[in-house]
């Protein structure tokens, strides 16, 4: 009985221990849908001549400690690791050695971070500055990501004053400025002091805040920018890490494909077998791994079921089971076409067959505009139309003496307009390359998603270089 006693007596003790040690904020109560607030920061934002090497932040609700830890940046890092004081809704964030004199530091929390109970994220990140000098350097770079996703994208900007090439290398070394970007892409450093910059844009796949090419991605400028007295203020700086063009390689492409009724041919002709462009082109993967090249293309047709003509096709195999197929001419306006594969006379016995609708000329539209620059524009430039529904639908025009363009018989359709100074020839944006380092190729990419209706004109699209 008595070992008893001291058990019943010993485990109220454990539990009350437990529950200071842990500090954990208070249950129940409403479903929390809003992302933490800061309600104040010391030093006070813009505070000037900063003597101590601590920044506190409050929050208005308990958050993620984990998530600020890895959300938290200071620009210029200082030497060492960041040290966390957490107390209830505040935290500490302690430097390992005093910051520099006349300096300015810039502080973002990134997007990352979120709340204890509902695990709301901030929209965007959250910037504020202070010095140890007696002014604030103004200096702004300001611009735009484009990407599939912007969970994990940080721009670096790198100051070049007295670096050789190897220091600018994001694989190996880190940049004096870092931030996220917002959810649409954006992106801004501020408090920039007088110099050259170098950027790149990162995913950051394991949040090192460097670049790793076994797993990450990295996108360039096409040049480097300077901030002076005379002009503290750099905008419209974009990267590009989106690929617009369907990876026809990748295995999800296979995904866009809809099967036939035995799950044998895969095309990306549409179910309804209506409105196909007059200059579109097929894809079609085969299962049966015995059927050979010639097999399909000497039994493949393309007829037109009014008049019986037969179009002229050209193959390109992206691997032994995938074919592009397009023809040679357009297909005939409101026209009733025909695919058959006839494989009757192969080990699969196997005939297939589908019939498709092309594109009215009413329901086509036209979309126009030039290429406009204060500089010369070097040409080529290549400009690109993608449709934002349909991946197979997408319209290129390639200018080698003019600036003006247009595209004459465009679906139906919502469209992103691409152009780039295509100077490796290749037909895709070009990147650049972080080491040694190769500036991107210039591109824009038009502000606004493009609405075509048939029979309508999208008239003065003007892309400004």
């Amino acid at each position: 009985m008595k070992s008893n006693y001291y058990f019943y007596l010993i485990i109220p003790v454990v539990l009350f221990f437990c529950s200071c040690a842990n500090q954990l904020p208070p249950s129940g109560g409403e479903d929390d849908r809003t992302p933490p607030k800061i309600i104040s920061i010391t030093p006070k934002p813009n505070t000037v001549n900063f003597r101590g090497n601590k920044v506190k932040i409050k929050f208005d609700e308990y958050v993620d400690r984990r998530s600020f830890e890895e959300s938290f940046f200071i620009s210029p890092r200082p030497e060492g690791e960041n040290k966390f004081d957490w107390s209830g809704k505040e935290v500490e964030v302690g430097f390992p050695k005093p910051l520099d004199k006349n300096k300015t530091y810039v502080i973002v929390i990134g997007k990352d971070l979120k709340d204890f109970r509902g695990g709301n994220k901030i929209e965007s990140p959250l910037t504020f500055a202070f010095s140890t000098g007696e002014k604030i350097d103004e200096g702004k770079i300001s611009g735009r990501v484009y990407a599939d996703n912007y969970e994990r994208i940080k721009v670096l900007a790198y100051l070049k004053n007295g670096k050789t090439e190897d220091d600018l290398n994001p694989e190996n070394h880190l940049p004096e400025y870092i931030t996220q970007v917002s959810q649409d892409g954006a992106f801004v450093f501020t408090n920039l002091p007088a110099g050259d910059y170098r950027l790149f844009a990162i995913i950051d796949e394991d949040r090192n805040n460097k670049f790793d090419k076994d797993a990450d991605r990295v996108s360039a400028l096409s040049q480097d920018y300077t901030l002076t007295k005379d002009s503290m203020e750099a905008g419209e700086i974009n990267f590009v890490l989106k690929e617009f063009d369907t990876d026809k390689t990748n295995p999800e492409f296979l995904k866009l494909l809809a099967p036939d009724s035995l799950n044998y041919i895969h095309s990306n002709i549409p179910p309804n077998g209506k409105n196909i462009p007059p200059d579109y082109k097929f894809y079609f993967y085969f299962r049966d791994n015995e059927l050979s090249k010639p097999d399909i293309v000497n039994n493949f047709s393309l007829t037109d079921t009014s008049t019986g003509k037969s179009y002229r096709l050209v193959f390109n195999w992206l691997n032994d089971s995938l074919a592009e197929i397009f023809s040679t001419e357009k297909f005939a306006l409101s026209s009733v076409l025909k695919i058959a594969i006839d494989l009757t006379k192969t080990n699969k016995k196997y005939f297939y067959e589908v019939t498709f609708t092309t594109d009215g000329k009413n329901s086509l539209g036209k979309v126009s505009g030039k290429i406009v620059s204060k500089d010369t524009v070097t040409l080529p430039v290549v400009i690109k139309l993608y449709n934002n529904e349909n991946p197979f639908i997408s319209y290129t025009q390639k200018l080698t003496d003019t600036t003006s363009f247009e595209f004459a018989e465009v679906a139906e359709g919502n469209y992103t307009l691409v152009s780039f100074l295509d100077e490796d020839e290749n037909g895709k944006i070009g990147r650049g390359e972080y080491f040694p380092f190769k500036p991107a190729e210039k591109f824009v990419i038009y502000e606004k998603e493009i609405k075509v209706k048939g029979g309508w004109n999208v008239d003065n699209v003007f892309l400004n270089y």
